[in-house]
């Protein structure tokens, strides 16, 4: 069985926007004299709607915050900490290994198809990517398998001849669950997630190669 498509995640697996998401409102905590912890923040990893920030402070300070003002202010910090973020290590040489090899090239994100357009155009990725799914081109979101169905139908390939690579545990759960042989790279929150279930967990995309990952794909 030949491998003809490969899947990326977007936020956490192309680039780094978790730590970004996590520093700016762990700011936001410190002004209250509160704590946002890691283990806090592994429950907003990979999730929509699995964890709110916001409801979660004021239930630690007991009392209501005015977001029209707070809100902006933490979405501006959120943003400038991600246009720093670069391309996490060995994506790229991946995707331009599959590229050159006619392998297809999707990315399947929770997150909006702006977001995730503008960070590959920004990254300089775009060009290596066939298609983009996000979320609000599906009914149900990650964990659901909605977004890697209907990316694998959009490049037009079987789930079986795909992998997909994710870092965390609902995305990995709706690859598997879409039929696609699963490559987890977690990060500093997902890692406290369960990843037990994927076909091969690696600490970065440098220790990949196409070779690799067809050996995964034909030999179980």
């Amino acid at each position: 069985m030949n491998l003809q498509a490969l899947v990326f995640d977007f936020d956490g697996l192309i680039v780094d926007t978790e730590n970004p998401g996590f520093i700016s409102w762990q700011e936001l905590y410190s002004r209250f004299g509160a704590t946002l912890t890691l283990d806090d923040w592994r429950h907003a990893t990979g999730y929509v709607s699995g964890f709110d920030p916001g409801i979660h402070l004021e239930k630690l300070l007991q009392t209501g915050l005015d977001w029209s003002r707070l809100a902006p202010e933490r979405d501006a910090r959120n943003w400038e900490l991600t246009l720093c973020a670069k391309t996490l290590p060995g994506i790229e040489p991946l995707m331009s290994s599959a590229k050159q090899n006619q392998i297809g090239i999707g990315v399947a994100s929770n997150s909006e198809f702006g977001w995730v357009e503008g960070g590959l155009q920004r990254l300089g990725l775009r060009g290596y990517v066939d298609t983009i799914v996000t979320r609000d081109m599906v009914i149900n979101p990650k964990p659901a398998p909605d977004i890697y169905l209907k990316t694998v139908q959009t490049l037009g390939v079987s789930p079986e001849r795909a992998i997909a690579l994710e870092d965390s545990e609902p995305g990995s759960r709706a690859a598997q669950t879409a039929g696609l042989k699963v490559v987890a790279i977690p990060n500093r929150f997902s890692e406290r997630q369960d990843l037990s279930f994927v076909d091969l967990k690696v600490a970065s995309a440098e220790e990949l190669n196409l070779a690799r990952l067809i050996n995964l794909l034909c030999c179980p």
